[in-house]
């Protein structure tokens, strides 16, 4: 026999869940979940295996922010630019983007796991059995004028995250940023070396807050695509000097090789790619 008294004494599973539903819609947004934000260093994403043939023939000309699967995923809504136009990109130049990333696939051919997540643990959680690509090839979209040689890949140096967040229409104070390379470190080397480094030089759709899906567009001669192997964040921040991580540099100029500087006096060297 069901034990009524007790079962009086028990709210309902169901109402529980709607009054959580409840609170984190209503409440104040105390995390987001960051794309783009003025004042950082890069625009990042990477190419799926889905995409690679649209992206080589040019009819992918409209680039996802992508954000790393290490980031947490928060339910108080979204910040920032979603979208790069690369539109503009000469024939010559987009050729030498996609040489870079198709001799880095060639390196890290696609590898695609099954994972079980069995039942939902939570609201929202994943469920059930997904497909994944796990070593999918890193891009970041930095300034010309960006120096490999002092500065670390994947630190955003963005030293004015609040302001921006507030022109962003968020308060200042619930605003989250998300480090892709969230170590006391990495953290630590942002906020020391930040005001030195130029924000990414893009140009913004005017008027828009919040979380803006209208594309961010660049001038091409400005940039330069930094094709990285899908190795840790970690690891391409600040890799050891017996690492044999090589990247791509690509611009307007050409293609250039970037290694750790084996010496010890910079962080990576380049060298013009064969």
């Amino acid at each position: 026999m069901r034990n009524l008294n007790n079962e009086r004494g028990m709210i309902p599973r169901r109402v529980i869940l709607a009054t959580c539903i409840t609170f984190v819609m209503v409440a104040p947004s105390f995390a987001n979940n960051n794309y783009f934000i003025p004042g950082d260093a890069f625009f990042y994403f990477e190419i799926e295996q889905s995409e690679w043939a649209d992206f080589k023939s040019g009819e992918l000309s409209t680039i996802n922010y992508d954000r790393p699967d290490h980031l947490p995923f928060m339910l108080c809504g979204y910040a920032g630019y979603q979208k790069l136009n690369i539109t503009n990109l000469p024939k010559e130049y987009r050729g030498r983007l996609v040489r870079a990333v198709e001799s880095m696939k060639e390196l890290y051919p696609t590898k695609i796991v099954e994972i079980d997540h069995g039942k939902p643990e939570f609201f929202g959680s994943p469920s059930g059995i997904e497909k994944k690509e796990i070593n999918k090839i890193r891009i970041f979209v930095y300034n010309k004028t960006f120096d490999f040689a002092k500065y670390q890949i994947g630190l955003k140096y963005n030293e004015a995250w609040p302001e921006s967040a507030v022109a962003l229409g968020h308060s200042k104070k619930h605003f989250q940023f998300d480090f892709f390379v969230n170590t006391p470190k990495g953290i630590t080397e942002s906020w020391r070396i930040g005001t030195d480094v130029d924000p990414l030089n893009v140009k913004l759709p005017p008027g828009e807050k919040g979380f803006i899906k209208t594309p961010i567009t660049i001038d091409p001669k400005k940039l330069k695509f930094l094709v990285a192997p899908p190795t840790s964040l970690e690891s391409l921040c600040f890799p050891t000097r017996d690492s044999s991580i090589e990247c791509f540099v690509v611009s307007n100029d050409g293609v250039q090789s970037l290694t750790v500087d084996k010496s010890g006096k910079t962080n990576w060297k380049l060298t013009k790619k064969k």
